[in-house]
């Protein structure tokens, strides 16, 4: 406590009777802020930290459609029931765009006429 009365006769010296409170205010301002940004601060990280890890699941190529959207309903738990349908579609022109442009650029090279006499020889 006698620091304290000290410091505030010093300041009274110092600073004189008319600015002692504007230097009061001030200090006072100073302090609400800092108290304030290191709030924001903790509370930014808290709820950084606590945060849960739930991220949006990825899209499908092919959207379920008719019974299999009914199937492929998922309960709150996250885990699917066994009616769901883990059958993957086959890959057709009519759900995968540009499939025959891929294709047909994706032909294979004829073999080599080596490789089929050495095949027939065998």
């Amino acid at each position: 406590m006698g620091e304290v009365v000290i410091i505030l006769v010093l300041a009274l010296l110092l600073l004189g009777p008319q600015r002692l409170p504007d230097a009061a205010k001030q200090i006072g301002k100073g302090l609400r802020e800092f108290r304030k940004a290191t709030e924001d601060l903790k509370n930014q990280f808290e709820s950084e930290l606590y945060a849960t890890d739930d991220k949006p699941a990825k899209p499908t190529l092919v959207p379920p459609t008719g019974a299999e959207a009914a199937a492929a309903v998922v309960p709150p738990g996250g885990v699917p029931s066994a009616t769901v349908s883990t059958e993957v579609p086959r890959a057709c022109a009519d759900n995968v765009p540009g499939l025959d442009a891929a294709l047909a650029e994706a032909a294979p090279p004829p073999p080599a006429p080596a490789a089929e006499a050495a095949a027939k020889a065998s």
